[in-house]
């Protein structure tokens, strides 16, 4: 069976073979840094050449390439770390990291004196909050009570955070973790989200990241 609806990184909705939508009743983002979306790197961040990147989020990757455009006026080479890495001298000059691995690769990160914060980046670009994942369904699917409870569930768990936090946050400082869910991520989507997304589609487009723009669509019924 085929998903009905589905939390994917914001530039599939560009990229997908199908026709999608976009369902406004949650989403990854943040509004200023991440803590979780960053580059490390040996050398000044407008001097690197080669960027190794963690390849989970399509949609950070694109980011860095426009950021480091935008704000750096450089475009270097890309390639896909390599998961046996050495986080020792001969490690890449320069990875994106997201998730986790921010957190646990100590490490990496202490050899790595030059750091860029991607949601940071997008803040200072843009004056916008910035949308890593949104849900997204196929155009003129039925999602019935789908998007209700979705939203209800999200409302629920953020008033389950400590909870959720030592249950699911192994390998991360409790205080950080917490901090983390609370106030760092945005999970609420709205007009200020969507401009930001839209606004990221069409720098994406204008570096050649995607070929065509398809026009921002919502799901027929929904709202905020």
């Amino acid at each position: 069976s085929r998903a009905r609806i589905a939390l994917c990184p914001v530039i599939d909705f560009q990229t997908a073979e199908d026709d999608l939508c976009i369902v406004p009743v949650g989403a990854i983002g943040s509004d200023g840094a991440t803590h979780t979306v960053r580059v490390f790197s040996r050398v000044p961040i407008g001097r690197i050449e080669m960027v190794h990147v963690d390849g989970d989020s399509h949609t950070s990757v694109a980011l860095l390439k426009i950021v480091l455009d935008a704000l750096y006026g450089h475009r270097p080479e890309f390639t896909t770390l390599k998961t046996d890495s050495n986080p020792g001298t001969d490690a890449p000059e320069a990875v994106l990291l997201i998730g986790d691995k921010v957190v646990r690769d100590e490490p990496r990160i202490e050899l790595s004196p030059y750091q860029l914060d991607l949601g940071e980046a997008w803040k200072k670009l843009s004056g916008l909050p910035f949308v890593f994942a949104a849900w997204h369904a196929r155009a003129g699917e039925d999602l019935g009570v789908l998007p209700a409870t979705l939203r209800r569930y999200r409302e629920r768990n953020m008033l389950r955070i400590p909870e959720i936090v030592s249950t699911h946050a192994a390998g991360w400082p409790v205080e950080l973790a917490t901090r983390y869910l609370e106030s760092i991520l945005q999970f609420e989507i709205g007009l200020r989200e969507l401009e930001s997304i839209e606004l990221f589609w069409g720098r994406c487009r204008d570096l050649g990241l995607i070929q065509q723009l398809r026009p921002m669509k919502l799901c027929p019924g929904q709202h905020f």
